[in-house]
């Protein structure tokens, strides 16, 4: 199974767009969203680009404002928004996702052993690392405003592997 990877759109609707329209055309069957959304039309623009039979799950970040409006709107959508951290079980392999605002907890997930992927942003920086059995994954930002790079990843779940990919 192939997963799309987000992190830090920043209210960036072209990349979102973009973005959603380009994991649709590569198959993907789940988009996690690692956070710093910012704005509930964000889901509403990723929804609308990938399409109906897409799941979206995604996290909190440190910038998004009026959560409880921002669940209104997700919902009404079809986006999960579970929190501040998800932990999730697919095609067999466990996946936790987490913004990553914490240096101390994104590494308690990666070094517990309890995941076969740790999804992060916040660092607007992309990573693609294994360590000890877990493959960790930032995409790095997809809104571009820091590196000047949108970027966002691609996981294939039965081969434990990650494309990194430019917009």
């Amino acid at each position: 199974m192939l997963v799309g990877v987000l992190s830090d759109s920043h209210d960036n609707v072209s990349a979102i767009k973009k973005a959603g329209e380009e994991l649709r055309r590569r198959g993907v069957g789940l988009v996690l969203h690692a956070g710093d959304w910012v704005s509930p039309f964000s889901a509403r623009f990723l929804r609308e680009a990938l399409g109906e039979g897409v799941r979206i799950v995604g996290v909190w970040g440190n910038n998004e404002g009026e959560r409880p409006f921002f669940l209104e709107v997700a919902r009404k959508f079809g986006v999960e928004v579970v929190g501040e951290a998800a932990e999730l079980e697919v095609a067999g392999r466990r996946v936790a996702v987490y913004h990553g605002t914490s240096p101390f907890l994104l590494r308690a997930l990666v070094e517990s052993g309890l995941y076969d992927v740790v999804v992060y942003g916040h660092t607007h920086q992309a990573v693609v690392e294994r360590r000890g059995g877990t493959l960790v994954v930032n995409p790095g930002e997809l809104c571009g405003c820091l590196t000047g790079r949108s970027t966002y990843a691609v996981v294939d779940l039965d081969k434990l592997e990650v494309d990194l990919f430019f917009l």
